[in-house]
């Protein structure tokens, strides 16, 4: 049988957990390689979008952000949304000649 988790939960003030996933961002880009560092720094950013409002696609973020259960919920319903236009925008006659 697989050990049951515990969870922590932790209310920061959107001001820390932005300054928090700055933090992490730095350390990642300045070549700390990490496995459980990069997951924290996703858990992070889908945590944070999920208090956003804004509108068009950010909006649309954040709402998936706040009805995803887990991280990987959240990504897969990103990657799904996001798709279509990432490939839109990549396509070569959106590229600068």
């Amino acid at each position: 049988m697989g050990e049951e988790q515990t969870f922590v939960d932790l209310r920061l003030s959107l001001e820390e957990a932005e300054a928090m996933h700055a933090a992490l961002e730095e350390l990642l880009e300045g070549g700390y390689e990490s496995s459980r560092l990069e997951k924290l720094y996703r858990v992070l950013g889908w945590r944070i979008l999920a208090t956003r409002e804004g509108s068009g696609l950010t909006k649309r973020m954040a709402e998936l952000a706040r009805e995803a259960q887990s991280l990987e919920e959240y990504e897969v319903a990103r990657d799904r949304e996001l798709g279509p236009i990432l490939d839109n925008l990549e396509s070569g006659e959106n590229r600068d000649p």
